[in-house]
Parts: structure tokens; C-alpha cells; sequence
């Protein structure tokens, strides 16, 4: 039984509603004519891109206000919260089947550093719950986009 507290009803609203665009446009590049894929390819890269950067700069913001990080982790958190904006751009310019592949993993690298962050600092319960929930949907869907720009 997980005793974990319930995330509140606007973090998941919020999570929930940044995943449809990502559900929709894996989906489209499957179900739409491949006139379209370019389109649903750049839409996709570029609110990828951005979400990588907001989840980054959480790191930042927490390791700004925490009280009780030392200088060492304060550095960690701040210096590893520009790297996923920094991953997304470089995905940016790459080919479409690895610029897909890179802004999964960084989504994954993330999640991961999210992990860390919880394992050395009291953070709201849920938020890990949260993070976990998102990025087991994110990834596939990316992975989805990344199979589809391999194949006809």
C-alpha cells in the first residue's frame, strides 16, 4: 500500500493538461497524413524543448530558497538546472529520430536528478509522485516520435 499523500487536484490538473500536447502529437504522427509530420515533428520538438526548460529550472528555484542545502548541493541543483534546456536545444539541431531520442533521455536524466534532489532534501511528498507520473508518459510518447521519424 503506497502511503504516500495525494497530489493536490492543481499540480495534477496542471501536470495532466501539459501531457495532452504530447499525447496528441505522438498520436497525430501516427494517425495524420504524412503531409503533416514536419509540422507535428517541429510542434512537438519545440514544446519539448520548453517543458525540458521549465522542469530544469525547478532545480533552481528550490536549491535558491532551501535553507538547509549546503554550498555543494546548492551548486549541484543550480548547475544541473541549465542543462536540460541546454540538452533540448542541442536536440534542436540535431536529425529527427536522435533529437527525439536525446529529449527523452534528458527527460529521464531528469526525473532521475528529481530523485536525488528528494533523497537529500525534504520536498513536498507528492512531488516526486507527480514527476514519476508525467515522465512514464512523456518518454514513451517521445520514443513513439522518435520510432516514427525512423520509419516510412
Amino acid at each position: 500500500m503506497n502511503n504516500d499523500p495525494q497530489i493536490p487536484p492543481l499540480p495534477l490538473r496542471l501536470g495532466a493538461g501539459g501531457l495532452v500536447p504530447f499525447i496528441v502529437l505522438a498520436g497525430s504522427l501516427w494517425a495524420a497524413p504524412l503531409g503533416y509530420r514536419p509540422l507535428l515533428l517541429g510542434w512537438l520538438s519545440t514544446y519539448t524543448a520548453v517543458i525540458l526548460s521549465f522542469i530544469g529550472a525547478l532545480h533552481w528555484g528550490i536549491a535558491m530558497v532551501h535553507r538547509n542545502m549546503t554550498e555543494s548541493n546548492r551548486a549541484l541543483f543550480m548547475t544541473w538546472s541549465v542543462v536540460p534546456a541546454i540538452a533540448a536545444w542541442v536536440a534542436l539541431l540535431l536529425p529527427e529520430t536522435t533529437r527525439f531520442m536525446v529529449l527523452a533521455a534528458a527527460f529521464a536524466a531528469n526525473y532521475a536528478m528529481d530523485r536525488e534532489l528528494v533523497r537529500r532534501y525534504s520536498i513536498t511528498p507528492w512531488f516526486l509522485r507527480l514527476r514519476g507520473g508525467l515522465t512514464a508518459v512523456v518518454v514513451p510518447c517521445l520514443l513513439l516520435a522518435a520510432l516514427r521519424t525512423f520509419l516510412p
